[in-house]
């Protein structure tokens, strides 16, 4: 009877999360805005067939399509435009309800600071969920600046430089503004790590350069070095920088805060999950069973 029970509560849950309103909201990079689509269309996060089965417990998703490249994470009209896509049509007020609104890298930032600056806020119905977020900044942006100017550096690093659209071409030698955004001197990043530890769900981190093998592996490895973190990092984010203070990460996907053996690019979740079932490079399965594990763990 308790078997069965526990059956049918499980159920319960599992049907009520399945009617969450899903909002991706991608990092630094994007030059130009438009508005939120139904679909992955930049294939951000692996595309349509790649995020969906990874989100059974979305009903709907909202893909957010701002410029994340010439405005500084602390751009009001930025937040803003974050917040009326992260609230939806037809609502009349700030209070983000029955949503998960999931960022990566500089996104969570955006958010963050969007909810601090209280252009909207989350009910108790919604989590927030942290991929590969650099809650206090990164020297990458900083070596990334000098790149502009340098060609010195090795092949596999000025791909991925190029990739990441860092020169600003109407400023010489300088990045664009959301990569000066993230310089760890920044004077808005006081106070944001300790404010978004309270409003955070769920967060990964990653802290291995070349991660899960990919097209990206070897260029972040590269990206890593040359920047010398000296600590452990994702290749673009020391992991003391996406550490959330009071929160206890764990290495294994079960964990609501997962310290995983991915790189930044991992952190989109279109390179899958790593190979041999290892529990700490299991990115994909991390977010498909989130609310799952949270059911499973009320009930038990």
């Amino acid at each position: 009877m308790r078997s069965c029970l526990m059956a049918a509560q499980l159920l319960v849950s599992a049907t009520a999360a399945a009617s969450y309103r899903c909002v991706f909201m991608p990092g630094l990079g994007w030059p130009n805005s438009s508005a939120p689509t139904a679909n992955d269309t930049d294939s951000y996060w692996g595309g349509d067939s790649n995020i969906n089965k990874l989100t059974p417990y979305c009903s709907s998703r909202t893909y957010i399509h701002q410029d994340t490249l010439t405005r500084g994470w602390d751009n009001a009209e930025l937040q803003q435009a974050v917040c009326e896509a992260g609230l939806g049509e037809g609502t009349n007020d700030t209070v983000i309800r029955n949503t998960v609104f999931f960022a990566h890298s500089m996104g969570n930032l955006i958010f963050a600071d969007a909810l601090r600056q209280k252009a909207c806020s989350l009910d108790a119905s919604s989590y927030f969920v942290a991929i590969s977020a650099p809650w206090y900044g990164s020297k990458a942006s900083q070596v990334l600046e000098e790149s502009c100017s340098n060609s010195s550096a090795g092949e596999a690093f000025h791909w991925l430089a190029n990739k990441l659209h860092r020169c600003d071409p109407d400023r010489l030698g300088k990045v664009f503004l959301a990569y000066e955004s993230l310089h760890p001197a920044y004077p808005a990043f006081e106070g944001l790590a300790e404010f978004a530890a309270q409003q955070v769900s769920f967060a990964m981190c990653g802290h291995s350069p070349y991660g899960l093998t990919s097209v990206y592996s070897a260029a972040m490895e590269g990206l890593a070095r040359a920047i010398g973190f000296g600590e452990k990092n994702d290749g673009m984010v020391p992991l003391s920088s996406c550490l959330l203070p009071g929160k206890a990460y764990e290495t294994h996907w079960q964990s609501a805060f997962y310290s995983a053996g991915i790189n930044h690019v991992d952190g989109t979740l279109r390179s899958g999950d790593g190979s041999l079932g290892l529990p700490s490079r299991q990115p994909s399965k991390w977010v498909s069973s989130l609310f799952t594990r949270h059911s499973e763990t009320v009930l038990v």
